[in-house]
């Protein structure tokens, strides 16, 4: 089983992990969707937030933007980050099982995938 977290706002992806209020936890089983919750990080500091993640076992974010700050603080405690990702969260859900997330229709606007659309 993978655990996946999507900071969200109104079912779409919240523009910044460090200020969003809502965290959809998702596990991911035989590649589907398994189980999903929604966490409030309302209030938090960014060192509350990151506790709060390690705490629910959460091994990779998606997320639209995160500070380094976040980022160093997730990623001193193995967290997996993808960022610049953008859209619904049960599209971008759909497209993460499938190995689909650098699809050019999931990046933030100006963001590029990160290797050739022809690459394995």
């Amino acid at each position: 089983m993978e655990r996946i977290a999507i900071p969200i706002f109104q079912n779409r992806i919240s523009p910044v992990l460090d200020a969003c209020r809502n965290l959809m936890v998702v596990d991911i089983e035989d590649g589907k969707e398994s189980r999903r919750m929604i966490i409030s990080l309302a209030g938090m500091t960014c060192l509350e937030r990151s506790a709060t993640i390690f705490r629910r076992r959460i091994d990779t974010i998606i997320c639209a933007g995160i500070s380094d700050l976040m980022s160093r603080y997730m990623t001193g405690r193995g967290i997996n980050l993808v960022s610049g990702i953008a859209g619904d969260a049960d599209r971008i859900i759909e497209a993460y099982c499938q190995h689909r997330l650098c699809d050019d229709r999931y990046l933030m606007p100006g963001r590029r995938r990160p290797y050739p659309k022809d690459a394995p």
